[in-house]
């Protein structure tokens, strides 16, 4: 069973998923919380792996994020950060905001837009 801290916030944030220096791949995370994401990679990764996220983005510099996996389905993975008090973390939740925010801007004279 998960335990999540902190609401899930909708992204699209690249990332380098390390497994250790051997092993790597590209990565998304979708979602983003103070404690885990939702991360998507063609890498194979086995629940408790344990992992680094390299993330790099405007306002965030480059920062690395020591993670586990804590469930798997198909490609997508449920990722527990370790430790809360991250200065990276923080980063991304802001860069995830902002990312949300852009989506939600029309431009003048366009029709607001809404999910169903």
């Amino acid at each position: 069973m998960d335990h999540r801290c902190g609401t899930r916030m909708p992204c699209d944030l690249r990332v380098l998923v390390m497994v250790h220096h051997a092993v790597f791949g590209p990565g998304v995370l979708l979602n983003v919380s103070i404690s885990g994401a939702l991360l998507q990679t063609p890498l194979v990764l086995a629940p408790l792996t344990q992992i680094e996220l390299e993330v790099e983005g405007p306002g965030l510099g480059r920062s690395s994020i020591m993670a586990s996996i804590t469930r798997r389905e198909d490609h997508q993975y449920g990722v527990a950060f370790h430790g809360t008090n991250n200065t990276a973390i923080d980063k991304m939740l802001r860069l995830a905001q902002s990312q949300a925010a852009a989506v939600h801007v029309t431009t003048p004279g366009e029709p607001s837009r809404q999910h169903h």
